[in-house]
């Protein structure tokens, strides 16, 4: 018969104690870089707020014969138009029961204010998540909920079905209620290469940058948010064997350093100037996996984020269970011009 042992007798019932720390451990991605990135917009006055836009029209190389009297007088109101988006409720809900608040917890101090942090940060990726989304927006009644509209449908062309990402796409249908002049050119949605053989190129992320820059007329800052392949891919730019004949120049590192360097932080061409960074947040579709091989470079003068009210917690009454209560926050993300975004998705072509 073998003498007493820890896993059945005496075990932990029969008077061994358990050695549980003060340590909790989350480990779940926090950082919502567009929303903490974006200007915070006037507070929405109703459900659908909207913004005007015109253009220039095109430049003239004609000239006025000596003599002539104007006959004829432009109205230069005619391309202005308006667009908008509606706003979008975002609720999660909380609660702790009596008991479980007043027992000793390992690392909880308090089980209700651990449950109001938890909920914060959880609506933070919510809206982070509706921002960088592929959704459209809807006006809300007693039945459907009201929402925003994403950044990658503000972004839409129009490109066909199919021409997405290796998730299953929802459609690439230009945004409801943009006029055709102020959407996102084709050039500016694309579509970054055709098979898995290849990946995005140099070429093609300054090819982006070079139709913003026509549509700017300026070389201008992006913020570059992409999925963590899409990153990867740019790490890698002029990284390619040195006798290849397509080299233009090679990256040596102080070898007496022991690192290895491979990270690009700021794509700087004649035509615009992009601050890549990386998020897990784009593209969802109702929560489900991020998509890794998308980006978008945004021009953050050309938008807002606009809270008709600010999140916050509500504490409802505890009527003997214990207590309990909501985070809510109801918003609207605002886009000036799309003709001024880009997106860029199937990086690496396994879509």
């Amino acid at each position: 018969m073998p003498g007493a042992q820890s896993y059945s007798s005496p075990g932990t019932t029969g008077g061994n104690r358990e050695d549980l720390r003060d340590v909790l451990t989350i480990l779940e991605p926090e950082q919502t870089p567009v929303v903490s990135a974006m200007k915070k917009g006037a507070k929405p006055g109703g459900t659908y707020t909207e913004v005007l836009a015109d253009e220039l029209d095109s430049p003239s190389i004609d000239g006025q014969p000596e003599g002539r009297d104007i006959g004829t007088f432009s109205n230069k109101a005619i391309k202005r138009q308006r667009f908008g988006n509606y706003i979008q409720i975002a609720t999660r809900d909380f609660g702790v029961s009596d008991v479980q608040q007043l027992v000793d917890t390992a690392a909880v101090s308090s089980e209700i204010e651990y449950a109001k942090m938890k909920t914060l940060k959880e609506m933070k990726r919510d809206i982070e998540s509706v921002v960088c989304s592929n959704e459209e927006y809807q006006q809300g009644n007693g039945t459907d909920a009201w929402k925003t509209r994403g950044l990658f449908k503000w972004t839409s062309s129009g490109r066909a079905d199919g021409d997405n990402n290796a998730l299953a796409d929802s459609g690439r249908a230009v945004p409801a209620g943009v006029p055709a002049e102020y959407r996102t050119p084709a050039a500016q949605d694309i579509n970054a290469v055709g098979n898995a053989a290849t990946h995005m190129t140099e070429s093609t992320l300054n090819g982006v940058l070079q139709s913003l820059f026509e549509t700017h007329s300026a070389k201008k800052t992006y913020m570059g948010v992409f999925g963590p392949e899409g990153v990867e891919v740019i790490d890698l730019f002029t990284r390619i064997d040195g006798t290849a004949s397509t080299e233009r120049y090679t990256m040596n590192d102080d070898a007496t350093k022991k690192t290895i360097n491979l990270e690009v932080k700021i794509f700087n061409s004649s035509f615009g100037r992009v601050n890549i960074i990386p998020s897990v947040f784009l593209d969802r579709r109702g929560g489900s996996a991020f998509n890794s091989e998308c980006g978008l470079i945004l021009d953050l003068d050309l938008l807002e984020l606009a809270y008709m009210e600010p999140l916050h917690i509500r504490n409802l009454d505890d009527e003997g269970g214990g207590p309990r209560g909501y985070a809510k926050c109801i918003y609207s993300l605002m886009c000036k011009n799309p003709k001024g975004l880009a997106a860029i998705d199937n990086i690496k072509g396994t879509g």
